[in-house]
Parts: structure tokens; sequence; C-alpha cells
């Protein structure tokens, strides 16, 4: 049950007072617009945004400093914080809407039982945990080791959160439930994990027969966990401000809008995803084998489907269209060749490019700055060459070396050279 002081709704009502401010500014329906227009394929210019930088390391000046206890309320501080953080500091293309999120009390055990480790967890000089995992699947007899997730919805609970949350943001936000919303399956990065990581991938080679039976387990067991939200109305849309693909927004005109109460929509209303980074090296052919053939029945659940993470792309872009009728974006990461991609990609569909955040963590910056303004200067000429509709994402921060400032750095140089291209 979740608790809260007197301290927590005033601080919770001050935050949702501030986001409300921003909220009714003008320029949050002209954000709207640009990003509708770049997922529905007519962009009058490329998108900016930033998203899931862990709140350590921007918080140099307490900016992002939690004070609320109930880990409940606390998440939804944090997120109040993080909208203001935002908008302060990073002038990219974020959209601060008039609402806070009640979430439903889902429990979903997802893949947990798979996932075990022979060591205890080390971490590394910066902080990140290195473990070592058990192969849990080796013979044709393991496969059914991979079950369907449980999902459970605890109603009454769902019921007091959204009583206390109108109570609290009464005047000043709107409420709404929110169940779940982002779809997107990793098939061979989970498989993989789950075999070990030593030789796991000779298994492609060595037995095939085991790898195609764990691929279509993997994809009809995830089938049939996200069709259970569906049944039991705990669907949210992420045609909206909430991540599709890549952690960017999902607003377009070519899925109905999100239900009023905030949950109960259809599957075939939504943005869906899959991506796999671990098979960045193999053949496209052996990703035609053993991905795009059964991840294509996945897609077919969904409105619009994106494809790609961190993998390399561009060698594979055409089997990827191919693969997916309802494809709509398609991730350029820093590991492919952006030219390839997006003469493939054309206008046809959207380009989420992921500059390289290595640079943003260099000891010597300076030289990093003029590396990031290159590569900005490169995708931007591209994108104008190809006719590509660009989603700019910058992701998969770990460390700023304590200097939150760099990335507010490349979001102005971002701003300052959109501008520039399509002014």
């Amino acid at each position: 049950m979740i608790q809260y002081t007197k301290k927590d709704v005033e601080r919770l009502r001050d935050l949702g007072r501030k986001v409300h401010e921003l909220a009714e500014l003008p320029i949050q329906k002209e954000r709207i617009a640009l990003w509708t227009n770049v997922n529905d394929l007519r962009m009058t210019k490329p998108v900016l945004y930033h998203r899931d930088t862990p709140a350590a390391v921007l918080n140099d000046n307490n900016e992002l400093t939690t004070q609320i206890e109930d880990p409940f309320w606390n998440k939804v501080e944090a997120d109040l914080l993080m909208r203001l953080y935002n908008w302060k500091h990073m002038p990219l293309d974020y959209v601060v809407e008039d609402s806070v999120k009640c979430e439903c009390a889902i429990h979903d055990n997802g893949w947990g039982e798979l996932v075990m480790y022979d060591s205890d967890l080390t971490k590394d000089r910066q902080g990140q945990a290195t473990v070592h995992f058990k192969a849990l699947i080796n013979t044709m007899d393991d496969v059914e080791k991979i079950k369907t997730p449980v999902v459970e919805h605890d109603e009454a609970e769902t019921k007091e959160r959204w009583r206390v949350m109108n109570e609290i943001f009464d005047g000043i936000l709107k409420v709404r439930l929110h169940g779940r919303c982002y779809w997107n399956i990793a098939p061979w990065d989970d498989i993989l994990e789950w075999m070990g990581m030593g030789d796991a991938m000779m298994r492609f080679y060595e037995d095939p027969d085991l790898m195609h039976a764990c691929a279509k387990r993997y994809i009809d067991c995830s089938i049939e966990w996200y069709k259970k939200y569906e049944s039991m109305g705990l669907l949210s849309s992420n045609n909206g401000y909430e991540n599709i693909l890549n952690n960017n927004p999902g607003y377009t005109t070519e899925l109905p809008a999100p239900p009023e109460g905030g949950i109960g929509c259809k599957l075939k209303d939504i943005w869906g995803a899959c991506s796999d980074q671990i098979m960045t090296s193999v053949s496209p052919a052996t990703s035609r084998e053993f991905g795009f053939a059964y991840e294509k029945e996945f897609a077919k659940l969904f409105g619009k489907f994106g494809y790609g993470c961190c993998e390399r792309l561009d060698h594979k872009m055409l089997d990827v269209i191919d693969a997916f009728p309802n494809l709509r974006m398609v991730s350029v990461s820093p590991f492919s060749k952006p030219e390839p991609a997006l003469e493939a990609l054309g206008s046809k569909y959207v380009a989420c490019f992921k500059p390289n955040s290595n640079y943003l963590f260099q000891p010597n910056f300076e030289d990093a700055k003029e590396h990031l303004t290159k590569e900005m200067e490169n995708i931007l000429q591209l994108s104008q060459k190809y006719n590509t509709n660009l989603v700019i994402n910058m992701k998969t921060i770990i460390t700023l070396r304590d200097e939150p400032q760099r990335l507010w750095w490349w979001s102005e140089m971002a701003r300052e050279m959109v501008e520039k291209y399509y002014n």
C-alpha cells in the first residue's frame, strides 16, 4: 500500500504546478506537430531527442535529487523532476504534457526464471555489473524452459493509486492510468544469454534445428504474453509522448488516438518493435533465416513497427524492409554506415539515427566536440540528399565524467545544426 506525508503532497503539487506551466506553452503543440510529421513520413525538419541517461550521471547540482521515500511516489517525483531538468538544460524537441501517469499495479515476471548466474555480481571501476551466466538451454528438451511470462493485476491497488493521485494533482495535472505501452523484444539477445555466451553463436552452424526451435518458441511465447495484456485491458497507447523503438515519441495520425482513460487499447492500434543487437556481426542470410523469419510473426500484432537498436543494419537494410510489411522506423546506430542506410530508407521510412555517445566521455572534450559536430553535419547532409525522415536520438550514455554540461553542449550544437540545414 502506498504511503505519503503532508510534505510529500506539497512536494508533488509544487512540481506538478511547474510542469503544468510548461505544458501550457504554445511550443508544445508545435513540437507535437514536428514529431507527427516525421512519423507520418512528411518531415518538415529532423527532430532531436535524448532520453534514459541515469539521473545520477546528470545530477551534479541536485536538480534531480528526490526527497520522497515511498517507492511509488518516488517514481512519480523523479519523472516530474526529469521533465523540468530536460526542459531547462537541453534545447531538444521535448514535449511536456499536462498529465501524470498512474501506473497500474501489474506484476510481470518476464523472462526472469531463465536468467541465472554462476557467480556473484561484481562491479568494474565505472560501477557496471559483471556477471557469468549459467547455460540453461543446451538440448532440444531444454526449449520448453522458455515459458510465457505470467501477468497479474491488483485491481484494488490500482484503484487506490488512482484515487489518491487524483486528490493530490486535482486542478494541477490530469491523471492517466498507465499499463504497458513499450513493446520491443530482442529474441537472440535473450536466447543466447540463456545458452551461455561462450560458444553459443557456434550453435547456428552446429545445431541449427535447436536454434530454429528456440526462435519459434520465443516468438510464440512473446505473442501470447502481449496478447495477455490486451485481453486484460492493460494496454496503453504509444501514439503520443511514449517510447517507440529506441526511446523516441510515437505521435502519428496513422494510428487511433489513445483511450481517454489511458488503458484499454488494442495491439493493432500501437507501435511495436524488435531488435537483435547480438546479431550485428552475422551475415544477412543468417539474420533472415533465424531472426526476421520469426520476428515478422510478432510484428503482425501491431499497427506500425520499428526495427533495430545498437546493431549494425546498413548491410541488411533491404532485408529488414522486405521482412516487415508494416515497417515504419529503422535504427541507424553508430556502428552502421549512414549513407547506405539512409539511401535504402529514402523517404518511405523513418531513420532513427544514434550519434556516437562515446565522444561525450572522451578525456579531451574539445577534440570530441569536433567529431560530434562533423557527425551531425554529415547525417543532416545525407538526410537532405536522400529526403529522409530523420530522428536524431542521443542515447546509451553511461558516464559524462561528472560533467553533464557536455550533453547540454551537444543539445545546443545539434539544435544549431538543424536550424542551419532546415531553416
